[in-house]
């Protein structure tokens, strides 16, 4: 199976899985070294998160205070225009 991860394509091999830089470069790595991979994402895939939410202008970051009445006002119908 190959598929693209942002910039990377990436695939599986008899050795293990193989990250491809578009410029070429192959990392290879063995079948521990991707599931230390996949543990230091999850170790740090809050921080990773916060970075990226930090960072990304498309993502707006919305407050909300519990105790206010705003989140439990009704909703309903709105009239269709004529």
């Amino acid at each position: 199976m190959y598929v693209i991860i942002g910039k990377y394509g990436v695939h599986m091999e008899e050795i293990g899985l193989v990250l491809t830089h578009p410029t070429g470069i192959s990392f290879a790595l063995t079948q521990d070294e991707a599931i230390g991979l996949m543990r230091f994402i999850k170790v740090y895939n809050d921080a990773i998160a916060t970075v990226l939410r930090n960072t990304e202008p498309r993502i707006q970051r919305i407050a909300i205070d519990e105790r206010s009445k705003v989140s439990k006002r009704a909703t309903g119908r709105r009239k269709q225009p004529q």
